[in-house]
């Protein structure tokens, strides 16, 4: 019975190491680790019980109250056994120093293959709403950080973004974005002091894996974002190289007002990304920001692509389509990329001016540098869809397919439903092109273009209450000249011409200026034979 015990433990103890290590090599979560030792612990009283009933004997296996006392295993047989549970404790022994004094690279603690985290939103805690940045800034810095380690598989802000606030089950947010760990912190800001305390939950179990409190002085970033990404690493057990630990701990300025100003006007230039209506206001008081960043430091290539694009978005968005504005967007992208050739803002910003530059085969190269370094990203992936529509010729394909990953990483990204819908819509299959767009409705009803490319999609179809349900939904967003001719169009096909007049009157006194669609469309083939719209057409094109 003593040597079954014996053995026992020892390959009890040989199994878990030797799990140890394959688990890690495998990525498995923590819980599978936790059955093993259980299952095991469980099996040792079991293995001791029938050690005292039955006898291992040169007959086989036989009850121990069958047996008289020379019955029982030889004594060469038992020193045979002896030399085993001695050896496998040798091997153990052996696999345990090469694993701890690292003679040898095992897939466990000292080789984890893969973790996957989401870092969401931190809770901003005190009382000035004002500095509510502060808690943003610290979740982007981390992602950014963390993202730089190669067995870190992080999901993008972009992606995180939509559970600021949330109070839904740390596991369905897990599943939703298909990672095994959850960061979670909040940043508690009074005058000059600032603490962070942040917790790192096992989706999959549900429990803390580690949790800390952090504080600081609320001017020093610097010190608070290395310490706890270099902690949050420890915490993990990834034991990162030199090069690695120098990249976490990187920043790009050591200027902490630079800083400070830059993710101010970074976080506008975010918030203006999800929602680019009044354009004017985000990106004034953006760029502000961004220009006291580069006026404390020059070479700060993050304020320097910053900067790019809110010149971009000023030509290409109408604020100011001034040349000048376009020629300072290229020239500020090219200069952040001189300063550092692999900065993802920088590949972003030169591929944004291409674009309102109406470049956009190489828009589409500048987007797919920018994904090589981060390809969970759904606003560059909308972005390029974007171009890929655009481009000449248009690759279709491509732009669904761009689309499509842009709403895989993020579904609440209305942009890439509005880019999904063109694309089906652009090759005919406009029942498709309704979804999409459909979907992108349900998640904001208050997005224009998705309404309006659900009426007219729905007015492909012939669904004309349909269509014009969803026209009146864009209308009462924006009343631009498009939609008005559009609904013109659907009140013809329905034939209620005077309907129709009125609106398509009120279209072209807006400005819409194609008369050529209008006269070759055949949503207004009822309008011909009235004499109205020969005369309507008539007049404008004389204008």
């Amino acid at each position: 019975m003593f040597r079954t015990g014996a053995a026992y433990l020892v390959a009890a103890w040989l199994l878990v190491q030797i799990a140890e290590i394959l688990l890690g090599a495998f990525g498995a979560t923590d819980w599978l680790m936790r059955v093993i030792v259980i299952v095991l612990a469980i099996g040792f009283p079991i293995a001791v019980v029938l050690a005292w009933i039955y006898e291992i004997t040169s007959h086989g296996v036989k009850r121990s109250d069958e047996l008289d006392e020379n019955a029982a295993l030889p004594a060469a047989s038992a020193r045979q056994v002896d030399f085993v549970i001695i050896g496998v404790l040798l091997v153990a022994v052996v696999l345990f120093a090469a694993d701890r004094f690292g003679w040898v690279e095992f897939g466990g603690r000292t080789q984890v293959a893969y973790h996957s985290i989401a870092v969401l939103p931190f809770t901003f805690l005190g009382p000035d709403s004002e500095s509510e940045y502060f808690a943003d800034a610290m979740t982007d810095e981390l992602i950014g950080r963390l993202g730089r380690i190669d067995r870190v598989q992080i999901k993008s802000r972009l992606s995180v973004a939509r559970f600021k606030g949330t109070n839904r089950d740390i596991s369905d947010i897990a599943a939703e974005l298909g990672v095994n760990l959850i960061l979670e912190g909040a940043v508690r800001k009074a005058e000059d002091r600032v603490r962070v305390t942040v917790q790192l939950t096992d989706a999959t179990s549900g429990f803390d894996t580690w949790s800390d409190v952090f504080d600081g002085e609320s001017d020093d970033w610097f010190s608070l974002h290395e310490e706890l990404a270099i902690r949050i690493v420890e915490a993990l057990d990834l034991h990162i190289s030199p090069e690695e630990a120098e990249l976490v701990r990187a920043h790009y300025t050591d200027n902490p007002a630079a800083y400070d100003a830059y993710w101010r006007g970074w976080l506008l230039l975010e918030s203006f990304h999800s929602d680019i209506s009044h354009p004017q206001d985000k990106l004034v008081a953006a760029e502000s920001h961004l220009q006291r960043a580069l006026e404390l430091d020059p070479d700060y290539p993050l304020a320097v692509a910053g900067l790019s694009l809110t010149n971009s978005y000023n030509y290409f968005y109408g604020v100011e389509r001034h040349d000048d504005r376009l020629e300072r967007g290229f020239e500020l992208a090219r200069r952040a990329l001189a300063l550092d050739p692999d900065l993802l803002e920088g590949h972003v910003a030169l591929g944004v001016a291409f674009a309102a530059q109406d470049d956009h085969e190489e828009a589409v190269g500048e987007f797919e540098k920018a994904l090589g370094g981060d390809s969970d990203n759904a606003m560059i992936w909308c972005l390029l869809a974007f171009s890929c529509i655009l481009q000449d010729p248009p690759d279709l394909s491509a732009a669904e397919e761009a689309a499509r990953i842009s709403i895989r990483n993020d579904p609440t990204w209305t942009y890439s439903y509005q880019m999904l819908g063109w694309s089906l819509a652009l090759q005919g299959r406009h029942s498709e092109a309704a979804d999409a767009y459909q979907a992108g409705a349900e998640f904001n009803p208050n997005f224009y273009a998705v309404q309006f490319g659900l009426g007219n999609a729905h007015l492909e179809l012939g669904n004309y209450l349909r269509a014009l349900s969803a026209f009146e939904a864009a209308r009462s967003l924006f009343e631009t000249d498009e939609v008005l001719v559009y609904m013109a169009a659907v009140h013809a096909g329905l034939g209620e011409l005077d309907e129709a007049f009125s609106l398509l009157q009120q279209g072209l006194e807006a400005g819409f200026y194609d008369l050529d669609a209008i006269e070759g469309s055949p949503y207004f083939t009822l309008m011909h034979d009235d004499p109205r719209f020969a005369t309507l057409v008539d007049s404008y094109k004389r204008q």
